[in-house]
């Protein structure tokens, strides 16, 4: 079975807000570069609070946004059967102490 999620941010403080105007979920400063970020839009995202830890939600990526130092939000619409989501679990694209992992 081949991996759906492209992108999968380790979310242990669940700080993530909901915009209740547009439905879109941001959640904030991870380091992604530009490029990156455009091949990303449209393609699917989970939030978890391990490495080891399946999805706690997830959704499709709209966009991103700039903030401090170079970091982003991340906008993305709910996607609820994302949720449970293992694509991530055990991935080797999580680096030593980072909380992004590209799928």
């Amino acid at each position: 079975m081949q991996n759906t999620t492209k992108l999968a941010l380790m979310c242990k403080s669940h700080n993530y807000k909901l915009d209740p105007y547009s439905n879109e979920y941001r959640v904030g400063n991870w380091v992604i570069g530009s490029k990156k970020r455009d091949e990303l839009v449209g393609e699917s995202v989970i939030l978890t609070e391990s490495q080891s830890s399946p999805a706690y939600l997830g959704g499709t990526i709209v966009g991103f946004v700039p903030v401090d130092n170079g970091k982003c939000e991340v906008i993305f619409k709910e996607d609820s059967t994302m949720i449970g989501n293992k694509d991530s679990v055990g991935h080797r694209g999580w680096g030593t102490g980072r909380g992004v992992c590209y799928v």
